[in-house]
């Protein structure tokens, strides 16, 4: 048998796998439950004003988020109170809602316009409800150690208001009443939140410190709005070259990726804390290698689930109607699998050890290099040569922060000698 500590080391770390993958889980599960329903009630016109709209929200989310999804948890962690910790989220908040409203704004009307005629409002809407979930309280919810916090104020709230939306869809025969609901799950979770936080539906303003936090993130704030700008960008790509049926198709591809994705956020969340806590001296090093290895198992499940059941999956869950040709899914394995790689990289390597920097060049780099691969190959090659430049935006991510992560632990095991 282990010893103890080995033991008790076990047990804390499947309970955070536990409880912060409840939350991710909810999130995951809901959509297999909404957007059937979602896919079906409006047709390919109403599902491709959807995918439009939320592909556009996810990168207002990215913008609103303003780089505390990445640095939030550890100044949460390393605040020296509650009061301490209840000040950081309120600085993080004012700072995300401004961010939010010139963003969503913004990308309210640029969905509206690419969509246009009588989904325009649908498409609107759904950048606007997918942009808020950048105001996400789950890394305030890992600094303080807390997944009920994150499950109680986020995605219970969501859960509920968008599960609802399917009998309003089914009585009305309308689309509309998803993003709604979406949009209205995201704020009542926050005022809920705020109530039990500083007993008020708002948090305190006076005293806190905005300019502060606009100028320490904006670094991760720039890195993560302009890999957003790739990672976003094959359904409004191929909205704009090949139009609404590829768009539609290309939306249901794009949602069977990203649920994946939930199990890449739910292994990070879960061992970013356990490999931070101990020291070189201590074993982080082995930590590393345990992380880097459990993100390349659920990488290569990913690649392959993606690959040989992304056609019966999306067939089944949203219709034959709106389903890609079977091409499309093994370059989202791709991207899926160079995701999961780079994430401890990032997350566990580069970020805690102030390589900020490297982050932002790498992914202005993919960007640089993704988007217009995305737009040639759209035009060329059609569905297919949007996703390929997805898959090459990664590739050069996970090329840039390997090399870099690299330099970094060698840096770092010198030093032990």
């Amino acid at each position: 048998m282990p010893p103890r500590s080995a033991r008790s080391r076990v047990k804390v770390l499947l309970t955070r796998f536990l409880g912060f993958g409840a939350v991710p889980l909810i999130s995951a599960v809901v959509p297999f439950l909404v957007l059937p329903v979602a896919s079906r009630v409006d047709g390919p016109e109403g599902w491709a004003a959807i995918g439009t709209g939320q592909a556009i929200g996810s990168f207002v989310a990215m913008v609103a988020s303003y780089g505390w999804n990445v640095n939030g948890g550890a100044r949460v962690s390393e605040a020296p109170s509650s009061k301490h910790r209840h000040a950081v989220y309120a600085q993080s908040l004012w700072c995300r809602l401004i961010v939010f409203v010139v963003a969503g704004t913004a990308g309210a009307i640029l969905a509206a316009v690419l969509v246009d005629g009588t989904f325009a409002p649908v498409a609107a809407l759904a950048a606007l409800a997918t942009g808020a979930t950048g105001l996400t309280v789950t890394w305030f919810s890992v600094g303080v150690g807390s997944a009920r916090l994150a499950l109680w104020y986020e995605a219970v709230p969501f859960a509920s208001l968008t599960l609802l939306s399917i009998g309003i869809m089914l009585t009305t025969g309308s689309v509309i009443a998803y993003p709604i609901a979406m949009l209205c799950g995201v704020f009542i979770g926050l005022v809920l939140l705020n109530f039990h936080l500083y007993r008020s539906a708002i948090p305190p303003f006076v005293g806190t410190d905005v300019r502060a936090a606009f100028r320490g993130n904006l670094a991760l704030a720039v890195a993560d709005g302009i890999g957003g700008s790739y990672t976003t960008a094959p359904v409004p790509v191929a909205q704009g070259i090949l139009g609404t049926q590829a768009a539609a198709e290309l939306t249901s591809a794009d949602k069977i990726y990203r649920i994946g994705l939930t199990a890449v956020v739910v292994l990070g969340n879960s061992l970013q804390k356990w490999v931070l806590e101990a020291p070189f001296s201590e074993g982080r090093m082995r930590r590393h290698g345990i992380a880097l290895a459990l993100h390349a198992l659920v990488g290569a499940g990913g690649f392959l689930v993606l690959t040989f059941l992304g056609v019966p999956l999306t067939e089944f869950l949203l219709g034959a109607a709106v389903t890609p040709p079977p091409e499309v899914f093994p370059a989202y394995g791709a991207a899926y699998f160079l995701i999961s790689l780079s994430t401890p990289l990032i997350r566990n390597i580069l970020v805690p050890a102030g390589r900020d920097r490297v982050v932002l060049g790498a992914i202005l780099a993919s960007a640089a290099i993704g988007l217009p691969a995305m737009i040639v190959g759209g035009t060329q090659s059609g569905m297919i040569g949007i996703v390929l430049g997805l898959a090459l935006s990664e590739v050069v991510v996970f090329v840039v922060v390997s090399c870099f992560a690299v330099g970094v632990l060698r840096s770092e095991a010198r030093s032990l000698r």
